[in-house]
């Protein structure tokens, strides 16, 4: 990078002073937006730095549960019982088996 003069030194740092207080200036606005979307949501400065606030914030869920394996294939094939019937089950049905027969034994 080569050398600059004095003058041309100065120059750069007002322009960037300049270009500072602009985005400053810029902030302002998105500050107050932010905060009146907060007051419109109920949100506080300590539910932001509470992870676990997310749960009570309206409109945003909480991660789905894990579900336990209800049934377990021949092959070791698993499925939890809900959703679509997994071909693995469909097959051993139309093979004429019962569901009942893959079913897991909890306790």
């Amino acid at each position: 990078m080569p050398k600059l003069s004095a003058e041309a030194l100065k120059a750069r740092i007002t322009a960037l002073q300049k270009q500072l207080t602009a985005a400053e200036n810029n902030k302002a606005p998105a500050v107050r937006q932010v905060k009146a979307l907060m007051k419109k949501l109920g949100v506080s400065m300590a539910d932001l730095a509470d992870p676990s606030a997310e749960k009570r914030v309206k409109g945003i869920k909480k991660p789905a549960q894990k579900v336990a394996v209800k049934y377990r294939g021949p092959n070791g094939n698993t499925w939890t019982g809900r959703g679509k019937t997994p071909t693995w089950m469909v097959d051993a049905e139309k093979a004429g088996k019962k569901r009942e027969e893959y079913l897991i034994q909890t306790g």
